[in-house]
């Protein structure tokens, strides 16, 4: 039919540092951090793990309505069933000291079972039927549950009803779930009764937002006797002048409150206060100007005596900033080391409880806490830190990333402080293969380290030498350093005796393979070293490698430099005696270097250095200075150590550290850390990109919302990051990541590359014409204004970001353009050729445009006014378009041939396509059930039909129909044009092949640039055109035999037998239908395998027939059974002789027969001997011939027949499949039309018995697969 011209490039986006969502396609942001609704109560069992109540549905993606129990790291505890659970939200828990637990909510049933918003549990999770709350509260909400000493429950919320008794908001249950009748509470409350609380004396405090309590004053706080009674004793005055959320009784009694109130009794308390037990003010509780606003929801004490304050109140405490939680002392004075950095990112916290090692579980209806994404649910320790661990998603690093070490292999060894990765233990260490997944075969089955792995280093000949604070390496004891195997086992020729006494930092390779190693040790193996040594292969110390003293603090980093020379840095003060602060450099013995002086050096921490091209250093830290000069935590030396002040930083970093520098190619800087500010005034999050100078690079975006503690560049120039975030500018990814960017760049200035030819890594600039561009890959393309590139024919440009500029990029026929990803926008200009099959003036080409604002007549100029055509699916005819307008992408056109064409004589037709070329996700309307509808491949590259037809299945039919032109030969009398097809199971042609090669109108399922075709709706939809659906090339031809080499994967990997057969006569008449079986399909008719005939051609019809359906294609179920029978039908205009013959069939019909059935003259014709001549009158004949794959056509195997190798037997309706020698695989039964009765895989065993079938005189089919992959298929009669 016609070809195209387009661009590659494995995924073009408009700004560097986006988030390769290829990589680790677990962690796909479906399963996210933590709960998916509000937490309300929160309750820890004796064993630690800790009951979860609240409005959610899912835990990390999982299932878990409204009640869960989790285990101590997080993760859900399946042991604890509480069956189809409750129907709605549970607001309040309590345990029982038996363990029993009480919940309390809106909910009115608990699996299955009617229940009053209030029920008991069993330990396990079971129902408690001993208490017995089938009516309960029949309206309103129970918002709190405690517990009286006599073991009597109190419960208090909105309800007014207990077992239909009036109690208005507060009631006494006994232990059976029945009202006790002696705790008389009179009229009750007003409003609502938000908490309860019972005093050590027995007495009972109720708070919330009523204003009288049994007629008497109450102003949201009441007190009562154990019998219900008001106690008149305690005197709260006026009262609270705004709701109160939350009550505390400590252990001496005194009674801590918490809500929205501003007042209490007259007097200023702002949010909180403390009161005696007679109800006055505790004025040794000490809170100054109290909470600056919103509002007090929850409060805690620890064992210690410190008060937890939860809820939604921002701004200032006593005059500090606060955010939603802090911790008070004992007076009510505010714990300054508690720190819980920017805490919740909204919402309030609700819930709290605290363990006996003094952590805190924190719930609420924040979704972002420490900016993480942590769903309304934490684990903090008693300084605010929050437990990286605890409630991981199973995805990705359950904690920090430390260091990450690509490979030549594309493979990335990971090392850090985690114990699981994507749910696999890996203790500290792990590989990961090029997509991110686990390597199973890297120290499988280890124990891993037993504490955290900081560094590490890569030799040449992969093995890893590890350092950190662990003491033991799968279970064997090495002290903070060891080397393994590329496989991850233990390399037994690195001795490093009893190792170091404090942890590795640092670790770094000479050329000479020399090992230096730096970190927070004073001894190497009994010996004593100042923080820094050197060490052989062997693993002994290296003694010309003299450094005295050494460091006398940390050392946190080191590089070795291309002269031998080391620089190290760190949080020490002095080198070997020497005042040099935070930065030294070391001659190749460990002398200090004379030549380089830091002067009064860094006023804090380093953590990171990095060298250019040039040998000038970068260094990154948490320092405000250098040698007294401002510099705020990024500098640039000169080799001798003096401040590079052509390097701009301008203000720097405004906060926060920085904590990895890695250099790329082109010297520009990846700088990445704790830093969550700004760099120079633009927003800098965790990770930027500097520009040689030191300016901001605005074309790198990538924004962290936690730590990057490590890079690293992958063989094909990506970047692996490594921290604590667990999203990247949105998109979830657990603690690694790979990241798209340009390392490098070329210009081209019309005779020469700056930077040599073009690679996949490099920016590309066209200064000047470039007439003879040819395949390659690039990171990004721009085109200067007024210049011009042409793409010769037949090759692919692959551009992995933008393609700018005002020039023009040029793509002759068959050359390719293509983008991978969804997201880019182009702005430069493509002229895209694209040459059609030899056509004549009155033949009609199917064009789609993939540019955007392409006129229809400027595809074919020439061609008649009134024969530019769309496909009205509505009207089911062909609708006629202005010229003038405006081709919609997506959507399929007709144009007939220029009208200075022959009418006889055909040729090529050139259309060119000017504009901005198509990219991302393109939508276009399915139209109506039953109805064709024509649209077109929208892209500047080929698609690939399959993942086409598999990603619309739901909305289309599974069939592509293509128009193509067969050109006349004068002989051939019948030769017409007609529809090429395609589906999953292959593709039909529209002429017999001229030479015993290959059919060049068979559609391989490549869909070229500019093609148009028609499919057939299922319905009322939408379909869609993704970048993951376009090939790299394969768009020479419209039709084309598909290469072995790259065929999808779903061509490679299905099984499907096929036989493709011709209808023509010696006239040129000429029709091709295709049979197969396949996986998938049945024997009756499927719209993904079978495809009905939309016969374009005047003279004959050639179909198989199924439900009275004329099909060009038919897929039929697997197994393949000889005995299959299948109706062929034709229809011809022209009465005569035809042929009726196999064009080609698949590997497995090779070796079968094939014969044909003539029912009219009753003759059975074996068509591997050869073509069946017949002699037809005109008309129609839809039963003349069956085909069949035995001469004996009531023939079929012996039932008992036994295979040596398998034996398949059948008693009692049990089937029963023994193999003598190979394990089987699978097991899969089949009824006789082909329908899926039963499959079983993964077996591995010698003999398998199946369920018993309700089943009886039926015929089945057993296919057996053995473990060497042999396919044994048997009939049963069952």
């Amino acid at each position: 039919m016609f070809l195209v011209v387009y661009l590659y490039g494995p995924a073009l986006c408009a700004q560097q540092g986006k988030v390769d969502i290829s990589f680790n396609t677990d962690d796909n942001g479906k399963k996210g951090d933590g709960f998916d609704n509000v937490v309300r109560t929160v309750s820890l069992q004796s064993d630690h793990k800790l009951l979860v109540g609240g409005d959610y549905l899912n835990l990390n993606g999982t299932k878990c309505q409204y009640l869960t129990r989790l285990n101590l790291d997080g993760s859900i505890d399946e042991t604890w069933d509480t069956g189809t659970g409750f129907n709605g939200k549970i607001y309040t828990s309590c345990i029982q000291p038996d363990g029993k637990i009480i919940v309390g909510g809106s909910f009115t049933s608990f699996n299955g079972i009617s229940c009053g918003r209030l029920i008991r549990l069993n330990i396990d999770g079971s129902y408690d039927a001993a208490f017995d709350t089938t009516i309960a509260v029949n309206t309103g909400i129970i918002y709190n549950i405690c517990l009286y000493r006599d073991g009597r429950i109190i419960i208090t919320g909105s309800f007014t009803k207990y077992n239909n008794i009036t109690v208005n908001r507060v009631a006494c249950i006994l232990s059976d779930g029945s009202l006790d009748s002696s705790f008389n509470t009179g009229s009750g409350s007003s409003a609502n009764i938000i908490n309860a609380n019972v005093m050590s004396d027995g007495r009972i405090l109720l708070t919330g937002n009523f204003s009288i309590f049994n007629t008497i004053a109450a102003n949201r706080m009441v007190c009562l006797l154990p019998n219900g009674k008001v106690d008149t004793g305690f005197n709260t005055g006026s009262g609270f002048n705004e709701d109160v959320n939350a009550v505390v009784v400590q252990s001496d009694g005194k009674i801590i409150v918490g809500g929205k109130f501003t007042s209490y009794n007259g007097s200023i308390a702002n949010r909180i206060v403390r009161l005696n037990q007679d109800g006055t003010i505790d004025n040794s509780f000490v809170t100054g100007t109290g909470f600056s606003g919103d509002a007090v929801q929850i409060i805690k004490n620890d064992l210690s005596g410190n008060i937890m304050v939860g809820g939604s109140f921002t701004g200032f405490y006593n005059g500090v900033a606060v955010n939603r939680i802090c911790l008070l002392n004992s007076n009510g004075s505010l714990q300054t080391n508690f720190d819980v950095d920017s805490g919740p990112g909204s919402g309030s916290i609700l819930t709290l409880a605290n363990d006996s090692e003094n952590f805190w579980y924190v719930g609420g209806s924040f979704s972002v806490f420490d900016s993480q994404n942590q769903g309304r649910l934490v684990k903090i320790s008693k300084d605010g830190e929050r437990e990286e661990a605890y409630l991981s998603t199973g995805v990705g690093f359950d904690d920090s990333v430390l260091k990450v070490l690509p490979s030549l292999d594309k493979s990335t060894v990971v090392l850090g402080n985690f114990q699981k990765f994507n749910g696999n233990f890996s203790s500290r260490i792990v590989r990961v293969l090029a997509d991110g997944s686990y390597d199973t075969t890297f120290n499988s089955g280890q124990l891993g380290a037993n504490n955290v792995i900081k560094s590490g280093v890569l030799q040449l000949d992969g093995r890893i030498i590890l350092g950190g604070n662990f003491t033991k390496y799968n279970g064997t004891a090495f002290n903070r350093i060891i080397r393994v195997l590329p496989d991850g086992a233990i390399d037994n020729t690195f001795n490093v005796g009893s190792g170091f006494n404090g942890q590795v930092y640092s670790i770094a390779i000479q050329p000479d393979e020399k090992i230096i190693v730096a970190g927070n040790f004073t001894s190497y193996n009994g010996a004593p070293v100042g923080r820094i040594i050197r060490l052989s292969q062997s693993g002994l110390r290296d003694l010309s490698f003299d450094t005295g003293g050494g460091a006398d603090g940390i050392i946190e980093t080191i590089i070795v430099q291309s002269d031998g020379k080391i620089l190290v840095g760190g949080r020490f003060d002095s080198f070997n005696g020497k005042s040099s602060h935070r930065l030294i450099r070391l001659n190749s013995t460990g002398s200090i270097d004379s030549d380089f002086s830091a002067g009064t050096g860094f006023d804090k921490n380093v953590y990171a250095i990095g060298l250019q091209s040039d040998q000038k250093i970068i260094v990154g830290g948490a320092f405000l200075s250098y040698n007294g000069i401002p510099q705020k935590r990024i500098a640039r030396l000169n080799a001798d150590g003096s401040l590079d002040s052509f390097f701009d930083s301008g203000v720097g970093f405004d906060k926060g550290e920085v904590r990895s520098i890695l250099i790329q190619p082109d010297d520009c800087i990846l700088v990445g850390g704790t830093f969550s500010g700004t760099y120079k005034t633009n927003t800098a999050l965790r990770l930027i990109r500097l520009q040689k100078s030191g300016e901001y690079d605005i074309s790198f975006k990538s924004e962290l919302n936690n730590s990057l503690f490590t890079m690293g560049f992958t063989v094909d120039h990506k970047l692996i990051i490594g921290g604590s975030f667990n999203s990247i500018s949105g998109i979830s990814k657990h603690r690694i990541a790979r990241i798209k960017l340009c390392l490098d760049g070329t210009v081209w200035d019309g005779k020469s590359w700056s930077n040599g030819f073009p690679s996949v890594a490099e920016a590309v600039e066209f200064r000047g014409n470039y007439e003879n561009l040819t395949s390659v890959n690039i990171c990004s393309c721009f085109i200067d204004e007024g210049k011009q590139v042409i793409l010769l024919n037949g090759n692919t440009l692959g551009v992995e970001f933008s393609y700018t500029g005002k020039g023009i990029l040029v793509l002759e026929d068959s050359a390719s353009f293509y983008q991978s990803d969804d997201d880019v926008v182009n702005t430069g200009i493509v002229y895209l050729k694209r040459n059609s099959t030899p056509i004549r003036k009155s033949d009609y080409t199917y064009w789609s445009s993939p540019i955007d604002l392409q006129k229809l007549i400027d595809v074919s100029p020439k061609s008649h006014l009134e024969k530019f055509y769309s496909y009205n699916y509505d009207d089911r005819n062909w609708k006629k378009e202005n010229p003038v307008n405006y081709m919609s992408v997506g959507k399929g056109y007709i144009i007939q041939g220029p009208q200075d064409y022959s009418e006889t004589v055909p040729l090529k037709f050139e259309a060119v396509f000017k504009g901005i070329p198509n990219n991302g996700k393109i939508e276009i309307k399915s139209g109506v059930a039953d109805t064709f509808n024509l649209i077109g491949n929208p892209y500047p590259s080929a698609l690939d039909g399959d993942a086409f037809l598999l990603a619309n299945k739901s909305k289309i039919k599974g069939t592509l129909y293509f128009w193509t032109h067969n050109t006349p030969i004068t002989k051939y009398k019948y030769t017409s044009d007609d529809y090429a097809v395609y589906n999953l199971l292959g593709g039909v042609g529209t002429r017999k092949s001229e030479t015993s090669g290959i059919n060049e109108t068979v559609p391989d399922g490549t869909i070229a640039t500019g093609q148009a075709f028609f499919t057939n709706s299922k319905g009322s939809e939408t379909i869609e055109f993704m970048n993951s659906m376009r090939v790299v090339g394969r768009n020479a031809r419209f039709f084309k035999q598909p290469d072995r080499n790259t065929m999808t994967v779903f061509k490679n990997t299905i099984e499907r037998h096929r036989i493709w057969l011709n209808f023509d006569n010696s006239e040129g008449s000429f029709k091709q239908i295709l049979i197969g079986y396949i996986d998938g399909a049945t024997n009756q008719y499927d719209t993904d395998y079978d495809a009905e005939s939309l016969n374009g051609n005047p003279f004959v019809n050639f179909y198989s027939r199924i439900e009275n359906k004329k099909l060009v294609i038919q897929g039929r179920a697997l197994p393949f059974i000889e005995n299959d029978s299948i109706t062929l039908g034709y229809e011809t205009a022209i009465a005569g002789k035809f042929n009726l013959s196999i064009d080609h069939e698949d590997e497995y019909f090779k070796k079968e027969n094939v014969f044909l059935v003539d029912k009219k003259i009753k003759k059975i014709h074996n068509l591997k001997q050869g073509a069946y001549l017949f002699s037809s009158d005109a008309g129609t004949f839809n039963e003349r011939f069956v085909l069949l794959f035995t001469n004996e056509t009531l023939t079929i195997k012996d039932f008992s027949e036994k295979n040596p190798e398998v034996l398949i037997s059948v008693e009692d309706r049990i089937i029963k499949v023994i193999s003598t020698q190979e394990l089987i695989s699978q097991i899969t039964v089949f009824d006789i039309l082909g329908k899926q009765m039963y499959r079983k895989e993964n077996l591995e065993i010698l003999e398998f018995q199946l369920p018993k079938f309700n089943l009886s005189h039926q015929i089945l089919i057993v296919k057996v697969i053995l473990g060497n992959r042999k396919i044994v298929t048997r009939k049963i009669l069952l």
